[in-house]
């Protein structure tokens, strides 16, 4: 027998039984005869039958706040275009495949302002899908996925004639500044495209005047990123068609980017430490820091370990010319890790090893070769003081762990970090002093600004941890430097009569004259015009640890950690907000040359 109305007798779809029925957990069948709006039982029981609530609430939303709705959608396609300057076409419909997605998220782990918009879009707009529709739907992305290699090289390649123009200016005006690397004036660009595409990539875009360089460059070293697990399947297939170790290639495109990337300036954040402990990684996977296993030990690692034996140190003995390029890689890492640690105050620098001593060696006597490397003096030098001043941090951080924010200091417990200081503190005068004139005169003025920069700033340094020690326990080190004072009887007499309060004073006197000096040799012009241009980040942190030090003893901060301290007087002999015109200025006169 048919029935009327509306049809055979069923259950309402699940999750939306009316009210009553659903607070019974009772079925909610529809009436046989299709007779109003009511269900089988709220018509037999007299009760008024509603909707469920969450029916209702869903159709007011989706009437109500659909121009809303519009409104954000818009405000978040617009965040991510200001976010993510690096992708093209977004908001583009289209199926996301594994290959794709796997891609995107090994780039959104090193890129955070990518990251945090790409889940914040993905959350909200999976809460306006409408689970009810059974056609399938194109997944709504406000990040596309990344451009193809094809896509990638077009837009980076650059016409021989100007590629050759950038090599030549990265090679003359930047590279001198920290020469962790040797581009032999011979080496064409076409050269460096071949053997090292990742290195000419960063060169480029390190170099590139145009308007779209910081997301080229961002670009072309999270695709670096990316490409190190294609570097490891199919690495006897790149050694075949590279002169150049692929890891090594990786390795200078990343110190080549948190060199002159102006990442710490143009990104907010700390993503430029964790690029740098990714090329530490790099820098310890191809084992440059120190030996590798035995040759006894390959064969049962592996078992443990496949393609353990992969790494350089199976290998046979490099060259002289790879050896030489291996050492300056890893002194360079080391020099760049301690820099950014020391910067954003975390991270670790690399560890420093007996390798890296004989390595260093090696590179300070390379200048007498009959081959050599012009800048290895002046590359030797930054290392060499940089370890001094890294020391001189790992002295103070281990007594601030062995003292604690709790117990005070004592004598004999700060004793040894005090002659340890006072060593760091000799070599570097040492080092100041062994800058002969056979050295100045080889060298360009540029680069003995770079050096005399260098010693300042590890002059500064030591000497800031040596007042944190004078803080602690001052009697105990007036009375070691009277007896350690190396300047004759005559000074040895001054210093008995010094007080505990002069001691102090004179450690910040030459806080104020190291920074004082260390940011006046870093901005001296030089002759070509490009000083300030080249700078690393290395000299961009050593000016800038000197006008946080100059600030810091021009006010009142440091008068308040020690009341015998006059800033007036540091006032007098520095004036800070000059020195921060001379950097606005040679920041927009550099950005008028570009």
């Amino acid at each position: 027998m048919e029935r009327s109305g509306r049809g055979p007798r069923h259950s309402g779809p699940f999750g939306l039984a009316c009210t009553s029925c659903s607070k019974s957990k009772c079925k909610c069948a529809a009436r046989a005869d299709g007779g109003g709006d009511e269900c089988q039982r709220c018509h037999r029981l007299g009760k008024p039958c509603r909707p469920s609530d969450a029916l209702r609430r869903r159709a007011i939303e989706k009437k109500t706040n659909s121009k809303r709705r519009i409104a954000e959608l818009e405000s978040k396609l617009n965040l991510c275009n200001v976010h993510t300057p690096h992708f093209q076409n977004q908001g583009h419909l289209h199926h996301p495949n594994p290959d794709t997605q796997r891609k995107s998220r090994h780039l959104m782990q090193f890129c955070p302002r990518l990251r945090r918009s790409h889940s914040r879009s993905s959350v909200e707009d999976a809460d306006h899908v409408d689970s009810r529709s059974d056609t399938p739907k194109a997944t709504i992305v406000t990040t596309s996925a990344p451009p193809s290699k094809h896509e990638r090289g077009s837009q980076l390649d650059v016409p021989e004639a100007e590629a050759e123009h950038l090599l030549t200016t990265f090679r003359s005006c930047m590279l001198p500044h920290f020469a962790f690397m040797h581009l032999p004036t011979n080496l064409t660009a076409q050269e460096l495209r071949k053997d090292q595409p990742l290195l000419f990539r960063a060169i480029v875009c390190a170099v590139s005047p145009s308007a779209a360089r910081g997301r080229l460059l961002t670009r072309a070293i999270c695709e670096a990123m990316m490409l190190q697990e294609d570097v490891h399947e199919h690495r006897d297939q790149l050694d075949n068609n590279h002169k150049t170790d692929p890891m090594m290639d990786l390795l200078l495109a990343l110190m080549t980017f948190i060199s002159w990337g102006w990442g710490h300036v143009l990104n907010r954040g700390s993503g430029l430490s964790r690029l740098m402990a990714r090329a530490t990684s790099v820098a310890c996977e191809m084992r440059l820091d120190g030996p590798g296993p035995s040759p006894a030990d390959t064969h049962i690692m592996n078992i443990f370990t496949p393609d353990a034996d992969s790494s350089s140190s199976s290998k046979s003995m490099p060259t002289r010319h790879n050896f030489l390029a291996q050492q300056r890689a890893v002194l360079g890492c080391f020099v760049l890790s301690s820099v950014v640690s020391s910067y954003y105050g975390h991270g670790t620098a690399l560890r420093w090893t007996p390798q890296m001593e004989a390595g260093l060696a090696a590179i300070a006597s390379n200048t007498h070769a009959a081959n050599d490397c012009p800048t290895d003096a002046t590359f030797a030098l930054q290392v060499r003081l940089q370890l001094l001043a890294q020391q001189s941090r790992d002295i103070r951080h281990q007594q601030q762990l062995e003292q604690g924010p709790v117990v005070p200091g004592t004598e004999m417990s700060s004793l040894p970090a005090l002659i340890a200081l006072t060593a760091l503190q000799g070599q570097r005068q040492e080092i100041q002093l062994s800058l002969s004139l056979p050295f100045t005169t080889s060298t360009t003025p540029r680069n003995l600004d770079l050096v005399l920069a260098h010693i300042h700033a590890a002059e500064l340094t030591i000497s800031e941890a040596t007042h944190a020690l004078y803080a602690v326990v001052p009697v105990m080190v007036s009375q070691f430097t009277r007896m350690t004072s190396m300047n004759g009887a005559g000074a040895g007499a001054g210093a008995n009569r010094a007080t505990v309060r002069n001691e102090r004073m004179q450690c910040l006197w030459r806080c104020v004259r190291a920074a004082q000096a260390c940011a006046s040799a870093l901005l001296d012009d030089d002759e070509a015009g490009c000083g300030f241009r080249g700078v690393s980040f290395v000299q961009w942190a050593q000016l800038a640890q000197s006008v946080v030090a100059l600030n810091r003893l021009t006010t009142t901060v440091t008068a308040a950690e020690d009341p015998a301290w006059d800033p007036a007087a540091a006032r007098g002999v520095v004036d800070v907000s000059g020195l921060l015109t001379r950097v606005e200025d040679e920041l927009f006169n550099q950005n008028k040359r570009i």
